[in-house]
């Protein structure tokens, strides 16, 4: 029998996943490009997307899929046949992830997540996972901020000769996005190890940890002042992110917002259970979009690789019209 706050909770991470995923269908190398001056309405956007979008879904879905498995390995009785079908479900998710990285969207997650998933299995039984929680979650971060360190990249904006070079290089065939996915996803592949596969882990890791506390049954009570002092704490970090977004210590700092995005999810789940007891109706919607979770990721790149490559085909077009349909996601 399914789990309707589970699905919820994965519904509503896929939804936010989408709107955060919207501008680097246009442009996957730079995602959005600033104009030369920002008015007030972008400016106050871009805050919004920092503090509430910006790696908060991705965390809540590793959170949830951490879950999942523990729920997957429960369910049925735990051993070596257990475990080999929940291997296989990994493994065929990998396979949809490369064929989707390579194909449609070089910003796959499904290929990180059936990596992590297989390592998180070593997990399933261990007692305590904290640790193994902060030390996943924060090295890749230090990690890639010694990275951004060493090789900063220069910003520019939609006034620079850089962005009329981009504008005029974005594929307008399917020949060329391919060739584009297949330069981009091996990038993609080799980041994996280095940092993105770790952070995934120690996040399902912690999911893993939550549901056995009772989170993700309703059992698990958090004080308000607990959750405000997440709230402010994520908020208050963000903010600073976001201030110095302009700069190099802003570059060096962007990675942190990982870490950020930690309370900020857990302030989602304990909303979404608010929503499950109170507005069920509500709950159920985004339990049917947490079902089918999978295709609808997958649809989601169609979606955005016909609207900015194929539909509007002139150049520049795929750029502007990200802008007009989500320039707030960014």
């Amino acid at each position: 029998m399914r789990n309707q706050y589970l699905d919820s909770l994965r519904g509503f991470a896929l939804l936010g996943l989408s709107l955060t995923n919207l501008f680097f269908m246009a442009n996957f190398a730079y995602g959005y490009v600033s104009p030369v001056t920002r008015d007030g309405v972008e400016s106050a956007l871009s805050l919004l997307t920092t503090v509430f979008a910006d790696g908060r879904f991705r965390t809540l879905f590793c959170l949830v899929f951490g879950a999942a498995l523990v729920i997957q390995y429960k369910a049925h009785n735990k051993g070596v046949d257990n475990l080999f079908v929940i291997k296989s479900r990994l493994c065929v998710l990998g396979i949809f992830g490369v064929l989707h990285g390579y194909l449609l969207w070089p910003g796959d997650i499904l290929l990180n997540y059936a990596l992590s998933g297989l390592l998180a299995l070593m997990w399933l039984d261990a007692k305590h996972r904290l640790l193994s929680v902060a030390l996943l979650t924060v090295l890749p971060v230090i990690l890639l901020v010694i990275l951004s360190i060493l090789v900063s990249e220069p910003g520019f904006d939609r006034s620079s000769a850089e962005y009329a070079t981009l504008l005029s290089s974005l594929p307008v065939s399917y020949a060329e996005l391919l060739s584009e996915n297949i330069s981009h996803f091996n990038m993609m592949i080799i980041l994996i190890p280095l940092a993105t596969l770790w952070n995934t882990l120690g996040l399902m890791l912690l999911g893993m940890e939550l549901y056995e506390r009772g989170w993700f049954s309703g059992q698990a009570f958090v004080s308000a002042k607990m959750m405000w002092a997440w709230w402010w704490g994520s908020v208050l970090a963000s903010l600073l992110i976001w201030s110095n977004n302009e700069t190099i210590l802003g570059q060096m700092l962007e990675t942190l917002n990982w870490l950020a995005a930690i309370p900020m999810a857990l302030c989602y789940l304990v909303l979404l259970q608010a929503i499950h007891q109170l507005w069920p109706k509500l709950s159920q919607v985004l339990a049917i979009v947490g079902r089918y979770s999978l295709s609808l990721y997958l649809l989601q790149s169609v979606v955005g690789i016909l609207v900015f490559h194929f539909l509007f085909l002139q150049p520049g077009c795929p750029l502007l019209v990200s802008s007009i349909l989500g320039f707030s996601w960014h």
